[in-house]
């Protein structure tokens, strides 16, 4: 019994000190309810409409810049802006055909991340002309696993 309380104790100071804290990883977030739809008859919506007849819709990537080295902590998490999209959707097959930044986040790097994503989107064909679809960069905690 002494021996597996030793293991134990072993066990969770080793993990204790291996371990990291909790930190803050940066994400590209999508805020619902900003933001408009016009669908085929120029009728203006709210872009959650839009987004349920949404085909295909990969979520933007935070664009994280390694310095080099495939260590994660090495990774940059300083990047920020909020932005504004205007996709344009062709009505025939329901791809996104036209991407313009109204806004711009501030980073070349963001906007590059979110207009490549917003470029791959598909929607049911003949519905939507246009989507706007503003983009903020957030921060979430996160545990980190043993190193």
């Amino acid at each position: 019994m002494k021996r597996l309380i030793l293991i134990a104790v072993i066990t969770i100071t080793f993990a204790a000190f291996t371990s990291r804290a909790s930190e803050l990883i940066p994400y590209i977030a999508m805020p619902t309810g900003i933001g408009y739809a016009i669908d085929a008859n120029d009728i203006r919506h709210p872009n959650a409409l839009c987004l349920r007849d949404a085909v295909y819709a990969p979520r933007p990537q935070y664009p994280y810049e390694s310095t080099g080295m495939a260590d994660p902590g090495t990774w940059t998490r300083n990047l920020e802006g909020s932005g504004l999209y205007r996709l344009e959707i062709n009505l025939v097959t329901g791809r996104v055909s036209r991407i313009t930044v109204i806004k711009w986040t501030g980073s070349a790097k963001i906007n590059a991340a979110v207009t490549h994503s917003f470029s791959q989107w598909a929607f049911k064909p003949g519905k939507w002309k246009e989507i706007t679809i503003p983009t903020t960069v957030g921060k979430k905690w996160m545990g980190m696993t043993t190193r």
